[in-house]
């Protein structure tokens, strides 16, 4: 949308639809009202291709952002609701190599707009996508069908990740970046249909003031301030082995350690003098 289009148009009205889904949306309307002219059947088939051509629309939806200016900045990838906070262990396909990571975790409505949004300014260090099984609907957000993309991102002073996942069914999920790529916090970089999970992986230290059951817009609502995060301190798990003394079984018989012997000098003892010889001639 232009700058003059934008001002033709009410602040409040800022949605917009992908045209390729304005394509196959309009060939699913034209489809709905061709067969609805037949018989029965005819019109058991046009339903079908009603029901397709409101799904294509929702699928098709997005809408206009306006990110917060921050380069440490880290704003939701996607619309959704926060449904925990937590530390966990990243997963292995973000490629993070550290013990443990904050986990946001968002869900998305079929009815929420498609895009999907780069969360920090900096560049992509990995991306991973996987297929997921036919599923139509992400009631699980761990379940093993779902399609999923794993982005990590290395911010001015910190890194941050991504984890989408969607059903499994049809074209739900496509990211249009590569290894390498910078971007800038907040630019589509992808597309998840229909709704469905999104997770962010910040750095121990963050702080997320956001509580589970608060809605975020994405690309506008700020989930944390990396500036001043510390990431080169050692994870707690480190430190606390290393604090923690060795037990020992109560029916193991412990052998002190013997301190080694110190090394002295030795003592050295003076043998007594022997007398000396007699050397008179002995009388006779």
């Amino acid at each position: 949308m232009s700058k003059k289009e934008s001002r033709s148009m009410p602040p409040w009205y800022r949605a917009k639809f992908d045209l390729e889904g304005l394509g196959f949306g309009g060939l699913a309307l034209v489809l709905a009202i061709v067969t609805s002219w037949i018989a029965f059947i005819g019109g058991i088939i046009s339903l079908i291709f009603w029901i397709a051509f409101v799904a294509i629309l929702f699928a098709s939806r997005d809408a206009e952002r306006t990110t917060p200016v921050g380069t440490t900045l880290v704003t939701a990838p996607c619309d959704g609701v926060i449904v925990d906070v937590a530390t966990v262990p990243p997963p292995r396909e973000l490629r993070w190599d550290t013990p443990e990571v904050v986990r946001i975790r968002l869900s998305s409505s079929p009815f929420t707009v498609n895009g999907v949004r780069a969360p920090i300014t900096g560049n992509i260090e990995s991306i991973l996508e996987e297929d997921g099984a036919p599923t139509a609907l992400a009631l699980e957000p761990d379940n093993s069908d779902l399609k999923e993309a794993f982005v990590l991102f290395s911010g001015e002073q910190a890194m941050a990740g991504i984890r989408v996942a969607t059903g499994g069914l049809g074209p739900r999920l496509d990211f249009d970046i590569e290894a390498g790529d910078g971007v800038r916090g907040g630019r589509k970089i992808g597309v998840r249909r229909l709704g469905g999970w999104c997770d962010v992986f910040l750095p121990l230290g963050a702080t997320v003031s956001l509580m589970p059951g608060m809605s975020v817009v994405g690309g506008e609502t700020i989930l944390t301030d990396l500036e001043g995060v510390d990431t080169d301190t050692a994870p707690a798990s480190e430190a606390a082995y290393e604090a923690t003394p060795t037990l020992v079984p109560e029916d193991v018989e412990v052998t002190p350690a013997v301190e080694p012997a110190v090394d002295e000098a030795p003592t050295v003892v003076e043998a007594p003098a022997e007398p000396a010889p007699d050397t008179e001639t002995p009388k006779t």
